[in-house]
């Protein structure tokens, strides 16, 4: 196949127009091997540097998302693959910011974790927002056993900051039961805690 003519295009892109074909190749990789008008290229040799072009693409468009925020290995070949990447360059290039240390769900998951717990969401809330962002549920499990949560204190800080004024209204009680339960906290902790603050709050009326 011969090339007939190289254009720049949007998005840092070559199109490269073939007898047979037209490809987009990343411009800075058409520079580095020469492509031109003329060339010669042959039918594995193309599919070589289409390869070659996708994967740096995939890489390039990786670490500019990483450059963002942290993310999990399948966010980010989501994030990847929507830039008209396929997969396989995707899983390339991931694979090989993974060596490097860019990439590491569990780091992610750890550091996740760490901030649901700070703000002091449910075990199963976290389970689920952990899941939502790709993190895989081996993964998930294994943060979780080796991170211990005080429930009860989570609980009585989150009535304190969000629920203290509804609780004390009539019905409050069962009605910041049933908030804290739908937030994923368990009903014998969440039952204890609620039942401990009101307990207090009258003591303290009383007093």
């Amino acid at each position: 196949m011969k090339i007939i003519a190289v254009t720049p295009q949007k998005g840092h892109l070559y199109r490269v127009e073939l007898s047979e074909t037209t490809v987009f190749i990343e411009r800075d990789y058409a520079a580095e091997i020469g492509l031109k008008p003329g060339m010669e290229i042959d039918e594995a040799g193309l599919k070589n540097i289409v390869a070659e072009s996708e994967y740096r693409r995939a890489k390039s468009r990786a670490l500019w998302f990483l450059d963002r925020a942290d993310r999990s290995e399948k966010v980010l070949c989501e994030k990847i693959v929507a830039g008209k990447i396929s997969k396989t360059a995707a899983l390339k290039a991931i694979e090989r910011l993974k060596e490097l240390g860019l990439v590491d769900d569990l780091r992610y998951a750890e550091n996740l974790y760490s901030r649901l717990a700070e703000a002091n969401v449910s075990k199963r809330a976290a389970y689920a927002k952990m899941y939502e962002k790709g993190v895989p549920p081996e993964i998930i499990k294994k943060v979780l056993n080796e991170n211990e949560t005080d429930e009860n204190a989570q609980i009585k800080a989150l009535i304190e900051r969000k629920y203290r004024l509804k609780i004390e209204a009539e019905d409050g009680p069962q009605k910041v039961a049933a908030a804290l339960i739908r937030k994923g906290f368990s009903y014998s902790a969440v039952r204890h805690a609620v039942n401990e603050y009101t307990e207090n709050k009258l003591q303290e009326e009383d007093y």
